[in-house]
């Protein structure tokens, strides 16, 4: 009876031994697996990067906070403009422009006002855009916002390399303002020609606003056929 307490006890010792050696390899193997992870695209990457960037427009304004009180006017005329009753909205963000000129957003707010108002005078209406967006600039060239409203009114007057240096402002103040690649990417596609960087910030759009539009992905399938029609008949040009 001894020897077949021994014999069982060994056979157990074994038997555990066993197992113990095999938990280690399993839990291994299996932190393998899960490590193993597909790698992301260049783009992704791309991507992942420009949103750890900061936003250094609000950055600085967090930093320079205005008081409760122009705050609380600021809002106000927001909520008027909000509510369609766009001439007092106007008065009051004169008024606020008067008192506190050094404010880039109740700038921008009356530029986006005469971008709103029924003008028949398209050159008029620039013009006044042109005047309050200068000076929501000068007060503070890191505002995005203002750089993308710019340089739209330069793309409509036709002053395309303007409008590129200000959209490019827009991006270098917040590298995530994913307007700022869509409206840059129609500017290199539709009025300068470049259409590989087109794609490029069509794409980085796409990614970081999650714009899955059937229109979107047209454009962009669009501009790899015209890439790649392109791309074959300069090779088919340099054969001859």
């Amino acid at each position: 009876m001894k020897f077949t307490n021994i014999i069982l006890s060994l056979m157990s010792l074994a038997l555990l031994n066993s197992c113990s050696s095999l938990l280690p390899f399993d839990e291994t193997e299996k932190n393998v697996s899960e490590a193993v992870e597909e790698p992301l695209r260049p783009l992704q990457t791309k991507v992942n990067t420009l949103q750890t960037l900061p936003n250094l427009y609000k950055t600085q304004t967090r930093k320079d906070k205005a008081s409760a009180q122009t705050l609380h006017q600021f809002q106000g005329a927001l909520l008027l403009k909000q509510q369609g009753k766009l001439s007092l909205a106007r008065e009051r963000f004169i008024a606020l422009s008067e008192q506190y000129p050094n404010l880039s957003g109740v700038w921008l707010q009356l530029a986006l006002l005469a971008k709103q108002q029924d003008n028949d005078d398209i050159q008029l209406q620039h013009k006044e855009m042109t005047r309050y967006l200068n000076n929501a600039i000068s007060a503070n060239p890191l505002n995005y916002l203002a750089h993308n409203e710019f340089a739209l009114v330069l793309r409509q007057q036709g002053q395309f390399q303007q409008a590129l240096s200000h959209y490019e402002s827009a991006i270098k103040s917040w590298p995530a303002f994913a307007e700022g690649y869509l409206n840059r990417g129609i500017l290199y596609d539709l009025y300068m020609g470049r259409k590989s960087l087109a794609l490029v910030d069509y794409e980085l759009y796409q990614a970081l606003s999650d714009d899955n539009s059937r229109q979107l992905k047209g454009w962009i399938i669009d501009l790899k056929r015209q890439i790649k029609r392109d791309q074959a008949v300069t090779e088919a040009g340099a054969m001859l």
